[in-house]
């Protein structure tokens, strides 16, 4: 009972963060040029959001948001969920039990949940808050790794 209320309220806390964009994940990442692209790769239990450029690649269980800020993505999802597709862009999958592949420019993907799997490579910049750990490479070298928290801290892939 204790996970699913925990779930809940992430999701509920991850509904609100995404109608403020600013609060999620900042426009800033998308200014940035030059500075090459980068690869995350995370796995863990609570809440997994990127904002950027570029592919990502997600599995767990829970909810799904997806945003396609351009209108230039590739979409592609398997599994279970109830697919709805929201007034202000975002689409949401509940009951979410899958995969997720996103390409494109000014891509906003987030799964609240657990087992999360995330692999993404581009440009952005990513939350990660709950149980689990992360790596961020860059030209084949390790420049980050870490543990999922509860303050939600926002990350940069460079």
């Amino acid at each position: 009972m204790k996970n699913k209320r925990f779930y809940t309220i992430a999701a509920l806390a991850l509904t609100l963060a995404l109608a403020g964009t600013v609060i999620f994940v900042p426009q800033t990442v998308l200014a940035q040029s030059g500075a090459g692209a980068g690869t995350l790769t995370a796995s863990g239990d609570g809440l997994a959001g990127i904002r950027g450029n570029g592919t990502i690649h997600i599995t767990g269980n829970g909810i799904l948001w997806i945003r396609d800020h351009n209108g230039d993505a590739v979409i592609e999802v398997t599994g279970n969920g109830h697919r709805m597709e929201m007034p202000n862009g975002w689409i949401r999958y509940s009951g979410f039990q899958g995969a997720a592949a996103v390409t494109g420019t000014r891509i906003t993907v987030a799964l609240s949940g657990y087992d999360i799997q995330l692999e993404a490579t581009g440009t952005g910049k990513f939350v990660l808050r709950g149980n689990g750990t992360y790596t961020v490479e860059k030209d084949g070298s390790v420049v980050a790794t870490g543990a999922w928290t509860e303050s939600a801290e926002v990350l940069q892939i460079p």
